[in-house]
C-alpha cells in the first residue's frame, strides 16, 4: 500500500497503478472512491474481492465526457440532455449498456442490460480518466457496508487487517461531508429516482422540458 499527495506526480503514479491492474483509492465531488480500469476483467474482479462485495451489487463507472459515455451506454435524447445539463456532479445515469455481453460489462451490471455512468465534479477524478483513456469504477473506498470515507485515513483503518486491499491512495485531504450521487434511471423518458441524492427530482424534471 501507497499514499501519495493527489498533484501532479501523484495521479501520473495513480495511472500507472490503475494501467497495471491494480486499485486506487482516489476523491470525488462526494467521497473517496476506489478505482480500478472498468474495462480489466481481472481488476474489477479484485475490486469485489477488496470490498467484500456480491456480485449481485452492480458498481458505477466515471467517464472523462459524453463522448467515452457514449462507448460503454446508450444515450436518447432526454439522457443526453441531463448528462449535459447536470455532468460532471453528483448524478450518476443507470442506462442501457453498450458491453453488456463482455465479462467485465457483465459483473459492473450484476448481470444487468445496464451501466451506471458517472461523472464526478472533481478535477483529480477526471484527469485519472483521462490519462487512462478508459472508465474507472466509482463505488465508494469503504468495505460493504463500511462506513463512507471523506479522508484516507478513513479508508485505510477499514482494510488495515485485510488480505485484499487497495494498492494506492491518491490524498487530497478531508472531502467535505456530501450526499452520495442521485442515482436515476431513465426508461422510454420515464425517470425513476434509485437514490436520492443532492439533485432533486423536481430538478430533474425541469431540465428535460
Amino acid at each position: 500500500m501507497k499514499i501519495v499527495k493527489a498533484d501532479s506526480n501523484g495521479i501520473e503514479s495513480a495511472v500507472n497503478y490503475l494501467t497495471q491492474g491494480k486499485a486506487v483509492v482516489y476523491p470525488t465531488d462526494t467521497a473517496y472512491g476506489l478505482g480500478v480500469d472498468a474495462t480489466n476483467l481481472k481488476a474489477v474482479k479484485q475490486l469485489y474481492k477488496i470490498k467484500g462485495r456480491s456480485f449481485k451489487k452492480p458498481v458505477h463507472v466515471v467517464v472523462s465526457g459524453l463522448a467515452m459515455a457514449k462507448k460503454y451506454a446508450k444515450f436518447d435524447r432526454v439522457t443526453e440532455k441531463l448528462f449535459k445539463k447536470f455532468l460532471p456532479g453528483p448524478l450518476t445515469l443507470v442506462l442501457e449498456s453498450r458491453i453488456w455481453n463482455m465479462e467485465y460489462g457483465k459483473i459492473l451490471s450484476a448481470g444487468s442490460d445496464t451501466l451506471g455512468i458517472r461523472m464526478p465534479d472533481n478535477r483529480i477524478a477526471l484527469a485519472l480518466v483521462k490519462k487512462l483513456g478508459r472508465p474507472i469504477t466509482t463505488t465508494s473506498a469503504n468495505l460493504s457496508g463500511g462506513p463512507t470515507p471523506y479522508a484516507v485515513a478513513d479508508s485505510i483503518s477499514q482494510f488495515k487487517n485485510k488480505k485484499q486491499r487497495p494498492d494506492l491512495y491518491l490524498d487530497a485531504g478531508r472531502l467535505p461531508p456530501q450526499k452520495p450521487s442521485t442515482i436515476v434511471k431513465v426508461s422510454k423518458d420515464k425517470i425513476k429516482i434509485l437514490r436520492k441524492g443532492p439533485i432533486g427530482l423536481r430538478k430533474i424534471q425541469t431540465a428535460i422540458k
